[in-house]
């Protein structure tokens, strides 16, 4: 016999030592923390960005668009939705999403973990907007 269990299946904890009691009512939706890993500042890119961003329990990111960059997310655990222009969908471990030049896009965190993603943003020639 097994028995297996997942976390993310589970209820959402709300003790109020959880930090989602503790986050509860607060003004803003956004609870993140964002690392620039590789950029210009510390490597010879002059295009690429790369970075490390984990969105706590009940959280978000601030919502954006890059006019002269393209996007790539990949979701290294946790699970969410992503909201790319109109549509919205799931994400979860695994998941490699794509974001055009000019397209707001914003990430939510759904599940008991935190949400986690690699993201690199690349410079793009306005000729390559077309």
């Amino acid at each position: 016999m097994h028995v297996v269990v997942n976390v993310q299946d589970k209820k959402p904890d709300e003790d109020r030592r959880s930090l989602r009691a503790r986050v509860s009512g607060r003004e803003s939706d956004i609870l993140r923390d964002t690392y620039r890993l590789i950029d210009a500042s510390n490597s010879p890119s002059k295009r690429l960005t790369m970075g490390h961003t984990t969105i706590y329990p009940t959280g978000t990111t601030t919502g954006h668009a890059h006019d002269d960059m393209e996007e790539v997310y990949f979701v290294i655990s946790g699970e969410g939705i992503m909201v790319i222009g109109e549509e919205r969908f799931e994400i979860k471990p695994g998941d490699g999403i794509y974001v055009p030049p000019g397209m707001f896009h914003t990430t939510l965190q759904t599940g008991n973990q935190p949400l986690t993603v690699l993201w690199v943003t690349c410079r793009i020639d306005a000729e390559d907007k077309q």
